[in-house]
């Protein structure tokens, strides 16, 4: 069985500027390969990805779908899942397309995981329309119940109330009132401190060693200490530490002076979560909503000590080798890319601040060294791999013999049980003709009886053996074999073949890196790149 994933993610969902993978693109993967995980019909199954990192929905002119669908013209595919019909198509003419006339036809398998829907459970039926109706009107409805609540938010926010799921580090939630903040007694005095630095002439890098060097948890460890059971910051690495960016968000938040300050950003649809900054005359500013850990006067000095950065680089989502998979080997975080230079690099960026780290601050690891060493390594597992293939099935063909040699003895078997038949109906029109005597034909009638039984044996045993030869064809490591062979015969490798077969490129220092197979028991007998 051989699965096929397709993972999407709007080029209007923007948080991919300076991430090397989107994080709704790495949930809606955990999210299909638990799925997998919890149904047992599922296991055993070759699973292929198919992303789409900054396409939208609305039609099919997206690289990875295009390609997913013309493999799956060509029968490559048992079952497709997705997260929901709105990450497979947001037309819903076309989803009911799909859903009620092609994949049918194709005899495959579609799963929207958190529509709840599995074609199995409608065969023979036409539910699939029926389906993609009632999405329609559960769209219907949420867009009608987020204006309802949208509205309820305005309210809440134009009398500086807190609406927020969680408080901002340095506060909590009142507990007699959870729209008001109170002061957090453990990290308030953290936030004030990174003030009084800043006050003080201290740079955000130099205010990081220190918090850094003084043992003091970072808002994300504090949280998972604190809440021990939430899945927030689950993902976050246990080298984390204090950087640049976290000091310089702190003192940019202006919820520190005691007022609520909301309306900074507005969303363009319930759907497009992208979110467009407001001019700061838009904000929706309450003053003295809660207690202050800083002055507004302290707030607008430390403020403006912060060195300014200029306006971020806008530009679409770019494709490359390395994509999603280059990790700092130490701390476990994706590494920075920096493609603006003539030669390009990565750097484990986030440690800086750390001078206790073990991570390779400041080392410059060269994109093309990596892909020389990625790709090589890769290749020759594949090649050893596809070598190892070709051996067992010789092996096995010298036991049964090949399937088309096996077909043939099949097809010759019949013909002699056919021809066996009509001898053995011959003999009987003599004897009632009188031809031959009754003891002749009882002779003649054992003989072939007997000879029939044999051919019959000998069919049962080749039907085992094409049985043998088709299973062993069918299983996973044969399928991941034709990929390997596949990837072999072209000239260059491309982000997603890479994604197929490697799960991460740890980097450590000295341009050490290691190479993360997801098939990890396949090439575990071949070398490692050191």
């Amino acid at each position: 069985m051989t699965i096929f994933l397709y993972i999407r993610l709007s080029s209007a969902d923007d948080d991919l500027k300076f991430k090397s993978e989107s994080e709704s693109i790495s949930n809606q993967r955990k999210l299909l390969h638990k799925y997998i995980t919890d149904h047992p019909d599922l296991a055993g199954a070759v699973v292929e990805e198919f992303v789409d990192d900054g396409y939208s929905g609305t039609n099919g002119d997206r690289p990875a779908f295009e390609h997913m669908i013309e493999r799956v013209k060509n029968s490559e595919a048992d079952v497709i899942i997705c997260k929901d019909f709105s990450r497979f198509f947001r037309d819903y003419v076309e989803i009911g397309d799909y859903l009620e006339r092609i994949f049918p036809f194709l005899g495959v398998r579609f799963i929207s995981v958190n529509d709840g829907y599995d074609s199995d459970d409608y065969k023979g039926t036409t539910a699939g329309m029926e389906v993609v109706m009632k999405y329609i009107v559960y769209s219907s409805y949420s867009r009608d119940l987020s204006q309802k609540v949208r509205t309820v938010f305005c309210a809440k926010k134009n009398k500086g109330q807190w609406i927020g799921s969680e408080a901002p580090y340095g506060y909590m939630k009142d507990p007699n009132n959870k729209n008001k903040l109170v002061i957090n007694p453990d990290t308030a005095p953290v936030v004030r401190l990174i003030f009084d630095l800043a006050l003080a002439g201290k740079k955000t890098l130099e205010i990081a060693k220190i918090l850094n060097n003084d043992g003091i948890e970072t808002p994300a460890k504090h949280y998972k200490r604190t809440h021990p059971d939430s899945t927030k910051f689950a993902n976050a690495s246990s080298h984390s530490c204090w950087g640049t960016p976290s000091i310089r968000r702190i003192l940019q938040t202006k919820i520190y002076t005691g007022a609520m300050v909301s309306n900074t950003k507005k969303w363009k649809s319930i759907y497009n979560k992208h979110t467009v900054k407001n001019d700061e005359s838009e904000w929706i500013v309450v003053p003295n909503c809660h207690e202050a850990i800083v002055t507004n006067e302290e707030f607008e000095k430390a403020k403006s000590t912060i060195r300014k950065i200029t306006e971020e680089r806008v530009c679409a989502p770019v494709e490359y080798l390395l994509r999603s998979l280059v990790i700092c080997g130490i701390c476990g975080r994706a590494m920075a890319r920096y493609p603006y230079s003539k030669r390009i690099y990565y750097l484990c960026t986030r440690s800086a601040a750390n001078e206790s780290t073990d991570c390779p601050v400041g080392e410059k690891f060269y994109e093309d060294d990596i892909e020389n060493a990625v790709v090589t390594d890769l290749r020759e597992k594949l090649q050893t791999f596809v070598d190892n293939q070709r051996q067992l099935m010789n092996a096995e063909a010298a036991t049964h013999g090949t399937e088309s040699n096996i077909r043939a003895c099949i097809a010759q078997t019949e013909r002699q049980l056919k021809q066996k038949s009509y001898e053995r109906k011959s003999a009987y029109e003599k004897y009632v003709d009188d031809l031959i005597s009754r003891d002749d034909y009882i002779t003649i009638k054992a003989k072939l009886f007997d000879e029939e039984e044999k051919l019959k044996d000998e069919l049962a045993q080749y039907e085992n053996e094409l049985n043998t030869v088709l299973s062993q064809k069918n299983n996973s490591s044969v399928k991941l074999a034709e990929k390997a062979e596949d990837v072999l015969s072209k000239e260059s490798f491309t982000n997603e073949m890479l994604l197929y077969f490697i799960d991460k490129v740890k980097v450590y220092s000295g341009n050490r890196i290691e190479i993360v197979y997801r098939f990890q028991d396949v090439f575990e007998n071949v070398p490692a790149v050191k």
